[in-house]
């Protein structure tokens, strides 16, 4: 999941405060959620804020934490989801 949170959040050229913000959390619980290295998942909740805020399926963010994320830029929902 952390992979895809990044990717979407870069991709919207958001930083990682104004996401945390946006959801209600801190930064250094967004940082840990984006982490590979550490294992944190967000909630149900969390997660649907997340997908809500950066605009994307739910499903486009909660995928196995080793993918490649490929993007065709058709809007929410629009991308390819490979194993690493």
């Amino acid at each position: 999941m952390s992979n895809a949170i990044k990717y979407w959040r870069n991709k919207r050229n958001m930083s990682q405060q104004k996401l945390a913000d946006l959801i209600d959390i801190d930064r250094p619980t967004l940082s840990k959620i984006e982490n590979p290295n550490i294992s944190i998942d967000p909630d149900e909740e969390l997660a649907l804020r997340i997908a809500r805020i950066l605009k994307v399926l739910v499903t486009d963010i909660i995928k196995d934490k080793n993918i490649t994320i490929h993007s065709n830029d058709r809007g929410v929902g629009a991308s390819t989801i490979s194993p690493k």
